[in-house]
């Protein structure tokens, strides 16, 4: 496994950790980054995504990542319900799973249109 794949991973790894405790603290505790909360959900998804993308090729497993993120997209907003000063939004599910999908396809478009560029170059 390449150097960029290993840190790659590594770093989609602790991005979801964060997530995952960001999600689960008390309202009081948690920062604020951005002004949307609903563009905070979609940015970090995008950001897990893209770079889970980055460290793995199979499509498989991408369309898997893909699923996983938005369910545990969804199990972490039903959580909030039972930590004080947290609410579960539809919308903020929304934001987290289309920003997945949408890190998972920005990396995927601009993979396959270099490895078209390049093959157009040798030609």
């Amino acid at each position: 496994m390449s150097k960029l794949k290993l840190l790659a991973r590594v770093g989609a790894a602790v991005l979801a950790l964060s997530i995952v405790l960001l999600s689960l603290v008390p309202s009081s505790m948690r920062a604020h980054i951005l002004r949307s909360d609903h563009l905070e959900h979609f940015v970090a998804y995008l950001a897990v995504a893209s770079l889970w993308t980055v460290g793995n090729r199979n499509s498989g497993q991408l369309l898997a990542s893909g699923l996983l993120l938005a369910i545990g997209a969804g199990f972490l907003e039903v959580a909030q319900l039972w930590i004080p000063g947290r609410t579960a939004s539809i919308v903020d599910f929304a934001s987290s799973a289309i920003g997945a999908w949408v890190g998972l396809l920005l990396v995927i478009v601009v993979r396959r249109a270099h490895a078209r560029a390049f093959v157009i170059s040798y030609k």
